[in-house]
């Protein structure tokens, strides 16, 4: 981790636009073990079926418990992680879906949060509307091989690690007025050259921002020591 981000294995564009696009990706029942071998360009270009393919390949470890590549991919495929900009490297998928499943693990530990009906019923149909259409939907579920009710359950636990998320650090951060009067004194162009109570709910959101990221990494690094994560470089295993 470098100034309080995680540099992942697999941070390069060209690996993973390699592996994300031109990749066919076939998941073995109960394997985990992988096997990776990189894909000549030509044969693609030529349309060549391969001699090779890809079994799946570890991403970390969590728990004791192998994260896959596979699960990774499909859930950005699927819009259930953030989109990859042009610039994103693989690390930008694996983070929060790494966070996720460990906030998820705590959630079960936890034992007492649930979705109403109303929040999962909104969700999946906001969800769906991600889609040009039902048959886009099918296809997506066809491609990766799942059913649309694992694909609900997967959105329900994103939810839910959403929710837990907000009103568990909510619950620790705190900004007082005497912290909004210390903010403007420190550096009052900060703010536009408002005055205190012009700026002031302004300079409160701002803190509380800071506050809730702060809180975040403290909390997550907390989660990634209980429950040992190890992150696995695809590409050579370590």
């Amino acid at each position: 981790m470098e100034n309080g981000k995680w540099n992942f294995p697999l941070g390069k564009k060209r690996v993973f636009n390699e592996m994300a696009s031109r990749v066919i990706i076939q998941i073995v029942a109960g394997a985990l073990s992988v096997i990776a071998v990189m894909i000549p360009g030509a044969c693609l270009a030529e349309e060549v079926e391969p001699p090779w393919k890809i079994v799946d390949r570890m991403v970390a470890v969590l728990d004791s418990v192998p994260v896959l590549l596979s699960d990774v991919l499909m859930e950005s495929d699927l819009g259930l992680l953030p989109s990859l900009g042009s610039e994103d490297g693989f690390g930008t998928l694996l983070e929060p879906y790494l966070n996720r499943l460990m906030i998820q693990k705590e959630v079960e530990e936890v034992g007492s949060f649930r979705l109403s009906p109303g929040q999962y019923d909104s969700a999946f149909k906001g969800f769906l509307a991600g889609f040009s259409g039902r048959d886009d939907f099918e296809d997506k579920l066809e491609y990766w091989g799942v059913d649309e009710q694992e694909v609900r359950r997967r959105l329900a636990r994103a939810l839910i690690v959403s929710l837990y998320t907000e009103s568990r650090i909510q619950f620790f951060i705190r900004v007082l007025p005497s912290d909004v009067e210390r903010a403007y004194r420190e550096d009052p162009d900060k703010w536009g050259g408002r005055l205190l109570y012009d700026a002031w709910n302004d300079i409160r959101e701002s803190l509380l921002e800071e506050a809730f990221t702060l809180e975040r990494e403290r909390w997550l690094k907390t989660l990634r020591q209980r429950y040992e994560l190890r992150i696995i470089d695809p590409m050579n295993g370590a």
